[in-house]
């Protein structure tokens, strides 16, 4: 069987380079439509770097060292837009005082007049080299080495087969014996729950199916530009339900509706894109939830079921690197891990054929991944929301197709200080999109 392949396309911001140490100034480009690729890489280093004004280390556009060494100013960076081949290239230089370059390089451009994302990386660790390692790029993961191969183990030798026994003269057969009457069946007793007709209580249902979901990851209020915001849909999930009630096995009273729920969501081969780059993260995610339910039918004519339930609910969601190692910063890896406390309903509107079912559950969260972390943000709190709501139709006494509609929702909110290097007041993740399920129940 083929693994599931999904390549799905995210728009997303750039990401902005590590921290640089000393103080650096971008001097004017020149060239045609120089200001474009200038901007890109002011971009990507000055949101993590001491950067001064071009106007504190120039004199009519030139590198000033006089105006550097009052500015404090160690590197000034200039380029110019030349003409190469059919198309354009950036002259790119690192300077530290006058004369030759301390770094220097030729990038060829887009139609769009900007560096590639391949450029802008090379690019970048340039300036870095130049700078004297004030940043540094983050090293390429390493394969896991291969797993030794165990020795396969020798084939049991075939075992002598024992001596047959000689053969027994064979015994007259006794007589059958007939059957014993049938007892009477006892009536009901006061308080115990009849079975409806020929079909008792359910003990065991189980879900196959999938989901077309989208998420979207916001923040509120967020003071710095450096938070990424994430936006998918649609991609796919695989999903699996069991629902088990052993006390139905051997009683047919109210207890019989005790029992427990497991339910998996998986979509593990996604893959995230920024806007501006064709590089592919690896992305996954996962939905697990179960616990404690109590099925309780307040009518034996009508089959019609409140379910409380309380339980443990997980949803995670990473972005991992590239092959060589390259990460998203600014987006942090989720996995909201919280308590689940709700209510389901069954409630039939053509008997035995058409049934609406739904739930609503409370989730809340004592741990959410990076989110709420020293990565992110230190101190915060998340609470979630879980609802679905649908239709059954069943096809069979046992056999039923599901459709519903999805919602999840995880609110955090964050206390920051104006210094933290992320700001914001709070995050909402939200995912939404419908289901389809084969249903068995016994």
């Amino acid at each position: 069987m083929k693994n599931l392949t999904v390549v799905l396309s995210v728009t997303v911001a750039l990401a902005a380079p590590p921290a640089l140490a000393q103080r650096i100034s971008f001097a004017d480009f020149s060239g045609p439509g120089a200001g474009a690729v200038r901007n890109q890489l002011v971009t990507a280093v000055c949101d993590t770097a001491d950067c001064i004004a071009a106007a504190k280390t120039t004199t009519r556009g030139k590198p000033d060292w006089k105006k550097a060494k009052k500015a404090a100013v160690s590197f000034i960076v200039t380029g110019a837009v030349v003409k190469k081949g059919k198309g354009k290239a950036l002259d790119l230089q690192v300077l530290d005082k006058a004369g030759p370059a301390k770094a220097r390089r030729t990038f060829p451009l887009e139609k769009s007049g900007t560096l590639s994302a391949k450029n802008l990386q090379a690019a970048i660790e340039l300036m870095q080299g130049a700078f004297g390692g004030g940043g540094e790029a983050t090293p390429p993961v390493k394969p896991p080495p291969p797993e030794p191969k165990r020795p396969e183990p020798e084939p049991k030798r075939p075992e002598p087969e024992p001596a047959k026994p000689a053969p027994v003269a064979s015994k007259p057969e006794p007589e059958p014996l007939k059957p014993a009457p049938e007892p009477e069946p006892e009536p009901a007793k006061p308080g115990k729950r009849t079975k409806k007709g020929a079909q008792g209580p359910l003990f065991l249902a189980a879900e196959v199916g999938a989901s077309v979901l989208g998420r979207n990851l916001d923040y509120v209020q967020a003071s710095t530009p450096n938070l990424r915001r994430y936006a998918i849909f649609p991609f796919p999930q695989i999903d699996a339900r069991v629902e088990f009630y052993p006390l139905a096995l051997v009683r047919d009273d109210g207890l019989s509706g005790l029992g427990v729920d497991l339910s998996v969501g998986l979509a593990p081969y996604l893959k995230s894109r920024r806007q501006s780059s064709a590089e592919a993260y690896p992305t996954s995610t996962m939905r697990i939830a179960g616990g404690f339910r109590f099925r309780w039918s307040p009518f034996d004519s009508y089959r019609a079921a409140v379910i409380p339930m309380l339980g443990v609910d997980v949803r995670s969601f990473t972005v991992g690197a590239t092959s060589d190692g390259t990460t998203l910063d600014g987006l942090p890896n989720v996995s909201f891990v919280g308590l689940r406390a709700g209510l389901g309903l069954e409630l039939p509107i053509l008997t035995d054929l058409l049934t609406f079912f739904g739930r609503f559950c409370a989730v809340p969260v004592f741990s959410s991944g990076q989110l709420i972390s020293s990565a992110y943000f230190p101190n915060g709190s998340t609470f979630g929301l879980d609802a679905n709501a649908g239709l059954s139709l069943k096809v069979l006494s046992f056999l039923s197709i599901r459709v519903a509609f999805e919602f999840e929702q995880y609110a955090s909110s964050f206390k920051t200080e104006a210094t933290d290097t992320y700001v914001a007041a709070g995050s909402v993740d939200r995912y939404l999109g419908g289901s389809a399920a084969v249903r068995l129940e016994f």
